[in-house]
C-alpha cells in the first residue's frame, strides 16, 4: 500500500464518503465528483462531449480525484476574466491537490487580475485552518515527512513511467539519463509559462486552453487520470474554433495511456504531446494574428 500523498484539507472531503461502508462509499464519491465535473464541464464543452475524455472511464473505475480537480480547475480558470474574485476563491479548493495550480499565479499576474489572488487566499487558508482544527498538527506533520518518498521513488524508479503524464516519465520511459530528462522536462515547463504568460498578459482568446494544457506540462509527478484538463482545450475546438481532426488526435493521445491498463497499448504515456500540441496549435494560431488584429483587452482588470 502506498501513503496518501495528498495534503491534509483533502481528508475534509474524503472523511464523509468514509462513514460508509467501502463499496457505498466508493460508489458515492465517483457519482457525486462525477455530477460536479458534468455541471462544471458545461462551460468547457458541451455535456454531449464531457462524457467522451478517455480519462473519465480511468476516474470512474478507480475513484480518483480527476473528476473533481478538473470541475474546479475548469469552473475557476473560465470565471478568471469575469469573476475574478469569486474565480479566485474556486480555485483556492486546489490547495487539496497544489500541483495542478503551480501556473495559476503566473495567469493571474500577467492578467492583474488581483481579486482572484485575496480570493484563493481565502479559500485555501480557510481549509487549512479547518483541516487543522478538526484533524490535529499530526496530519500536517505526517504528510511533510511522507513527501520525500513520493521523489525517492521516482529518482529509484519505482514507478512505471507510462502512468506518468510528465515529460520526464516520458523521456525516462525511453531509458533518457535523470538528469537529461528533468533538464528536458525544465525547458519545456519554462516554454509552457512563457507562453501561458503572454497570453494572459494580453488577453489573448485561447488563453483559458492554454492554461489547461500547460499546467499539466509543469510538475514532474502528474498521473494519466489527472489528463481530464484536457477537456478544456478539445472544447475549445470543438465549440470556437471547430477542428475536429486535432480533437480526434488529442483523443487519441489521451486514450492510449488508458488502453495500456487494458493491455492494448505498450508505449509510453502520450498525454505530455498531447498538450504540447495543443500548445504549440493555438501558440502559432495567436502568434500570427497578433500582426492583423489588435488584442482584446480587458482594460477593466488592468487598472
Amino acid at each position: 500500500l502506498l501513503p496518501f500523498p495528498y495534503p491534509p484539507p483533502f481528508l475534509l472531503l474524503v472523511t464523509p464518503f468514509s462513514l460508509l461502508p467501502y463499496m457505498w462509499g466508493f460508489l458515492a464519491w465517483v457519482a457525486v465528483t462525477l455530477a460536479i465535473y458534468l455541471v462544471v464541464a458545461r462551460r468547457a464543452v458541451d455535456v454531449s462531449y464531457a462524457l467522451a475524455h478517455p480519462a473519465v472511464l480511468m476516474n470512474g473505475m478507480i475513484g480518483q480525484n480527476g473528476f473533481l480537480t478538473a470541475a474546479i480547475f475548469t469552473g475557476g480558470v473560465t470565471q478568471l476574466r469575469q469573476r475574478p474574485l469569486f474565480a479566485g476563491a474556486i480555485l483556492g479548493l486546489l490547495v487539496i491537490k497544489p500541483q495542478l495550480a503551480l501556473l495559476l499565479p503566473v495567469a493571474v499576474i500577467a492578467a492583474r487580475l488581483w481579486p482572484a489572488i485575496a480570493g484563493a487566499i481565502a479559500t485555501s487558508a480557510t481549509l487549512l485552518l479547518v483541516s487543522l482544527i478538526l484533524f490535529g498538527p499530526g496530519v500536517f506533520t505526517g504528510f511533510l515527512e511522507m513527501l520525500p518518498l513520493y521523489s525517492e521513488l521516482m529518482r529509484q524508479d519505482k514507478w512505471p513511467w507510462n502512468e506518468f503524464i510528465s515529460v520526464f516519465a516520458f523521456l525516462r520511459y525511453f531509458g533518457v539519463d535523470q538528469t537529461v530528462a528533468l533538464t528536458v522536462h525544465a525547458v519545456i515547463a519554462a516554454a509552457a509559462a512563457v507562453l501561458t504568460w503572454v497570453a494572459w498578459s494580453r488577453d489573448w482568446d485561447g488563453q483559458v486552453p492554454i492554461l489547461a494544457a500547460a499546467t499539466l506540462l509543469i510538475p514532474p509527478y502528474l498521473l494519466t487520470y489527472d489528463a481530464l484538463l484536457m477537456i478544456i482545450p478539445m472544447g475549445y475546438w470543438l465549440r470556437q474554433q471547430p477542428r475536429p481532426y486535432l480533437v480526434g488526435a488529442l483523443w487519441v493521445l489521451c486514450f492510449l495511456p488508458i488502453a495500456h491498463y487494458f493491455n492494448l497499448y505498450r508505449g509510453p504515456n502520450t498525454v505530455p504531446l498531447a498538450a504540447i500540441l495543443t500548445l504549440g496549435v493555438i501558440g502559432a494560431r495567436m502568434w500570427s494574428s497578433r500582426s492583423t488584429a489588435t488584442p482584446n483587452v480587458d482594460h477593466a482588470h488592468l487598472v
